[in-house]
């Protein structure tokens, strides 16, 4: 898949270069000359990231001005063109069956002289000069609406909140109710998320004074190496009884044992492989328990429900107060939280969604997005039964940084 998306792009660029076209030579301005005219941001934009990534790659780090000049505007193209030649390529699918029987119909010669005289009608013609109108005038607000979109999506997509959530846990020990729980995830180090921008994060993470911290997965990108700044970033990062982490897909993307390895020896980070801590809080205890979530862990989980039924298992086997506690489960993915359900598990820590990311329409619980196509479990709080789940939109990006109507975040859970 990663493969064909170089392809995929530039197709859908050429149907918003060539869609361009058809309309400059409906007007009176058309010259032949405008097609190369036009070519030249598609170029520009496209060519200019090619070869500063296969110069420089991740290691590029151009100056503020540089980034304002050139790659920002990069960033507000990419995501623009892409949002419009997705509108374009709606509208065509729209309008294919239509389209399919008048085209068949025209292999019939009787058929295409009825058709021909058929739009030479004048109300036909009316309504059709009226419809273009109508499409063109969309499409402008649909292109005016996605370059500015991108360009506020990217100036802001680092622009965090913190949110303060109360979650109820059945059956919680007075012991532990006000026990509180810092959730950081899907931090993508990379390009778009450097040491700088993760230190940031590490120090209001500490000053939210949270009793334990939880980091369920996508400490990196892409780069395995990202795994080191990282590290750096998070070494001061503390919490009274521990800071946790699980392993997303990212993680997984190329050398995973190399990024385990980063944050168990450089970190202050209690890494959970399919694994559990127990964590005695005035006397009683919380299970903290973490499962991988690898590249081939498929919508429904059924690889990451058999890493947790593994830990569950042997903790019923060999310590008897397991049934009793109260449980977190550091998940990456919110999709099994279904199955997971089952379980009983009182409270279900996940990402990997970004909250949708870019999500153009958002209106109460409704989010047209990306990730609402996969999931029905997009960000906040969710409940099954006696079980929680709280999906963070977590703090970095993915494909570009760019973020709407979907700022990063950072959590602050109260077990009550």
């Amino acid at each position: 898949m990663w493969r064909l998306l170089p392809l995929i792009i530039i197709g859908l660029q050429l149907l918003v270069y060539f869609t361009f076209i058809n309309y400059l030579k409906t007007t009176r301005i058309y010259k032949p000359s405008h097609r190369w005219w036009a070519l030249v941001p598609f170029v520009l934009f496209n060519v200019s990231f090619i070869v500063i990534n296969l110069t420089w790659g991740r290691n590029f780090a151009p100056p503020l001005w540089f980034k304002y000049a050139g790659v920002y505007p990069f960033y507000i193209w990419m995501a623009a063109t892409f949002f419009i030649s997705l509108w374009l390529l709606i509208g065509k699918l729209i309008k294919l069956p239509f389209k399919i029987p008048v085209w068949i119909a025209k292999l019939i010669k009787p058929l295409r002289k009825k058709i021909g005289e058929w739009k030479e009608h004048k109300a036909i013609k009316r309504v059709d000069l009226s419809r273009r109108k109508f499409v063109r005038y969309v499409t402008m607000g649909v292109s005016t609406y996605a370059f500015g979109g991108a360009a506020y999506g990217m100036i802001r997509h680092d622009a965090y909140r913190i949110e303060h959530k109360d979650i109820k846990i059945a059956n919680l020990p007075e012991e532990l109710k006000g026990t509180t729980i810092t959730l950081i995830c899907d931090i993508h180090a990379g390009q778009y998320m450097d040491e700088n921008d993760m230190r940031e994060y590490a120090e209001i993470v500490n000053e939210m004074n949270s009793d334990i911290i939880c980091i369920p997965g996508d400490f990196v990108n892409f780069d395995v190496r990202d795994i080191h700044p990282l590290a750096k970033a998070f070494r001061d990062m503390k919490a009274k009884y521990g800071v946790y982490g699980s392993l997303g897909n990212h993680d997984f993307f190329q050398d995973v044992e190399y990024v385990a390895k980063g944050i168990i020896n450089e970190s202050p980070v209690t890494l959970l492989r399919n694994d559990a801590k127990k964590i005695t809080i005035k006397g009683k205890d919380l299970y903290i328990i973490g499962v991988d979530d690898t590249r081939g862990a498929g919508a429904y989980m059924p690889e990451v429900i058999k890493y947790y039924e593994s830990v569950e298992n042997n903790l019923k086997q060999n310590d008897p107060n397991f049934n009793n506690a109260p449980k977190v489960l550091l998940c990456h993915k919110p999709y099994g939280f279904d199955a997971l359900a089952q379980k009983e598990i009182d409270l279900v820590l996940a990402g990997h969604t970004h909250g949708g990311q870019v999500v153009p329409i958002k209106f109460g619980n409704f989010n047209l997005s990306f990730a609402a196509t996969v999931s029905k479990y997009i960000e906040g709080l969710y409940k099954i039964g006696k079980s929680n789940m709280y999906v963070s939109r977590g703090i970095g990006t993915v494909g570009l940084p760019i973020r709407i109507n979907c700022p990063p975040e950072i959590t602050k859970i109260k077990l009550v």
